[in-house]
């Protein structure tokens, strides 16, 4: 058994669960083969995976080839992504949803070509304004075409389900990174609070909540600046700090914001924290916050739980069904309701250290059902279904 499976681009997430599957499929024997669009990382500047990618990689467009600065995705001819499909001759692809060129190309492919096709998929339902005729459009043309489908979560599921694709054929556990990864750079960080911020001096002396996100509309950080001063006008003792980690469109108006409310002492903005270092910043943390106004999964929140963190979380964020319980791991908050973030900081800070403890303990749990084993649990089992082959 030969599977193949297509990214736009292969970062540490990526990488993490295909590592896994590499390993799980060596041991039955199959064999895998991972295509991307480009290793230029465009918009979401992780860095460079390439140290951990242990399993065979096609690269359509090299990053030499891209111009520097570029964040739109390169144009592959059909006729190449089809070319590399026909050297590789997979029994089953993998592809990153419905929409992208890439996934449309290569559906077509498999088509005439009679190979099963994957859906790997973190849509749902919620995620944008939905309209009948679209989505029948949607299932006919493209969802009924895959054979199985690996998703984030059972909400999830059920989105991939509704528009066509069998409910038995459906497998969890595709939005997973490296926990390992975060565990260690956490315990560290605690272990040795020294030696850390010594070698991050930004990091705040004082307790904080930490987002980590991209600077962008979406993302919500302008309330959360809102809810934040609220808090700090309302908190009894000394309130946190706040970190907001990212690079974006609206760093210079956010931060000007901090700035017109007075708020610079408190309210840090580090930049973009390379996935090597961000662990740290989460081990040093009091708590995490995630307050987008909407948000397919949200792989930081795996991350933060990774570390141990309690959690404040946008209830429109697809991880929150499977990783944040309320009062058990953390707090959810209706991302339009500046009054109810407020409600979650001033809840957090008022929790009581070991109680605190206690949740970002129950996160590490919550995480476990999420790691890149259990991804790769999900694609053999699709794998399965999509070739009849048990």
């Amino acid at each position: 058994m030969h599977a193949a499976v297509l990214f736009i681009n292969i970062g540490f997430y990526h990488a993490a669960r295909l590592r896994a599957t590499f390993d799980a499929l060596n041991e039955i024997g199959w064999r895998l083969t991972a295509m991307q669009l480009t290793d230029a990382t465009l918009e979401h500047p992780w860095g460079d995976a390439e140290s951990i990618i242990t399993f065979p990689v096609v690269t359509l467009i090299p990053s030499r080839s891209v111009p520097k600065g570029e964040t739109q995705l390169p144009i592959v001819p059909a006729g190449e992504i089809e070319c590399h499909l026909a050297k590789l001759k997979p029994d089953v692809v993998f592809l990153p949803g419905w929409s992208f060129a890439l996934s449309v190309t290569a559906l077509h492919w498999c088509r005439r070509n009679k190979v099963p096709v994957v859906v790997m998929s973190e849509s749902k339902r919620d995620d944008a304004k939905r309209t009948w005729w679209k989505e029948s459009l949607k299932s006919l043309l493209y969802v009924r075409k895959f054979s199985a489908a690996l998703v984030g979560g059972n909400v999830h599921a059920d989105y991939a389900a509704s528009l066509g694709v069998p409910r038995e054929n459906i497998f969890t556990g595709y939005d997973a990174v490296d926990n390992d990864h975060f565990i260690h750079a956490a315990d560290i960080a605690r272990s040795d609070v020294p030696t850390v911020r010594k070698r991050y001096p930004s990091i705040p002396e004082r307790p904080y909540f930490l987002a980590v996100l991209r600077l962008i509309p979406r993302k919500n950080v302008e309330r959360l600046l809102k809810a934040y001063e609220l808090y700090r006008s309302t908190a009894s003792g000394m309130p946190w700090d706040l970190v907001i980690c990212g690079q974006g469109d609206q760093k210079a108006q956010l931060e000007d914001a901090v700035r017109l409310g007075g708020l610079d002492e408190f309210v840090h903005f580090p930049g973009f924290i390379s996935y090597h270092d961000v662990g740290f910043w989460y081990g040093l943390a009091g708590a995490f916050v995630h307050p987008a106004l909407n948000e397919q999964w949200g792989l930081v929140v795996n991350e933060a739980c990774a570390a141990g963190l309690p959690i404040l979380c946008s209830k429109t964020v697809g991880a929150r069904y499977d990783l944040v319980r309320e009062n058990v791991n953390g707090f959810l908050f209706d991302p339009e309701v500046t009054e109810g973030m407020v409600h979650s900081l001033l809840r957090m800070h008022e929790t009581p250290p070991d109680i605190r403890k206690r949740m970002g303990d129950e996160s590490r749990l919550a995480v476990r059902l999420r790691s890149p084993k259990v991804f790769a649990t999900g694609f053999i089992a699709a794998v399965r279904v999509a070739t009849g082959k048990n």
